[in-house]
């Protein structure tokens, strides 16, 4: 089975991609420029979805099994920066890689998010009121709307939670930037009363494959971690994990933040069910998610100079 990986460079894209590889199918990885795993498993050919005649033409020469699209600008302030460029790869794209799909026969799998919800009522099944906050919210709720207008049969929308795990530049992930924020000498500030269900990359891509080998499973699901924590809790957690003091980390509240930042949903966090009943990949615990965190590379010197107790970590290469 062929199976194309869009924005394969990504923290989750590449974390599918090389899940793909691990079950023995052949992968097609495309990124917006051209990308070579540092792992060495796999290079992304270029796939410019500005340029969409380009993307028509390669993916009808390749003709593959399954499509899963993991491509988004998932930052909300880069989306506030440029909406137009946003909703270009976050909609529009998102609507035709379904349709391409749809041409080709092939499976299709979209990756949603957690905030298209407000916050107010979780945890949140596939069939409740969306509601979302942000440009980035309402963005992605249309590609969904779009996405699922497309074909009722062959394809899945995954709505998932904020994400753990290594990425490829190691700097998307939660981790990732606590990290490099206390190299560059500063302290970050994490929310006590802003609560998610965070999720492993590695997890969710061992969904997402198995989704794929499953065609009975279409429509909307939700996918989440087992645990529900602060935002707060978890840089604690990632603190334990690496050996650093809980005083490296400022607490504050989202709700007296509101003004500055602008409305941001408190809670988010998902009801599992039915997916989870039906699937072989079950939800990953947070010990487990902090167990996959590697520290990157370029911050080990760094590391063994300041970390305050060295015992709660070794390095993995």
């Amino acid at each position: 089975m062929k199976i194309a990986v869009i924005g394969a460079s990504g923290l989750l894209g590449a974390a599918v991609s090389r899940e793909v590889l691990l079950r023995g199918y052949q992968l097609l990885p495309y990124a917006s420029q051209a990308w070579a795993d540092p792992k060495g498993k796999y290079e992304a050919s270029p796939l410019p979805l500005n340029d969409f005649d380009s993307v028509i033409r390669q993916l009808f020469d390749q003709w593959p099994d399954a499509i899963i699209n993991c491509a988004a600008i998932s930052s909300p302030d880069m989306v506030d920066q440029n909406r137009e460029l946003a909703k270009l790869i976050n909609v529009e794209s998102a609507k035709r890689l379904a349709e391409v799909s749809a041409h080709l026969g092939a499976r299709h799998v979209h990756i949603s998010t957690d905030m298209v919800f407000d916050g107010t009522c979780s945890p949140y099944r596939s069939t409740d009121q969306t509601n979302p906050l942000s440009e980035y919210g309402r963005q992605k709720l249309e590609a969904e709307k779009q996405v699922l207008q497309v074909t009722d049969q062959n394809l899945v929308v995954l709505r998932i939670t904020i994400i753990n795990g290594n990425s490829p530049k190691a700097n998307r992930s939660p981790h990732e930037r606590i990290l490099s924020t206390l190299a560059n000498g500063q302290s970050p500030t994490l929310f006590t009363d802003e609560y998610r269900q965070p999720c492993s990359a590695d997890n969710v891509a061992q969904l997402t494959v198995e989704l794929i080998e499953r065609p009975n499973l279409n429509g909307l699901f939700h996918w989440a971690g087992a645990d529900e924590v602060s935002r707060y809790e978890l840089g604690v957690k990632i603190l334990d994990r690496f050996g650093f003091h809980h005083d490296k980390i400022i607490a504050a509240s989202l709700m007296d933040s509101v003004k500055s930042l602008g409305p941001r949903p408190t809670r988010l966090t998902f009801e599992l069910a039915p997916l989870v009943n039906k699937v072989k990949t079950q939800p990953a615990t947070l010990e487990q998610q902090l167990e996959e965190m590697h520290l990157p590379i370029h911050l080990y010197r760094w590391y063994r100079e300041n970390v305050d107790d060295p015992s709660c970590y070794h390095p993995r290469f």
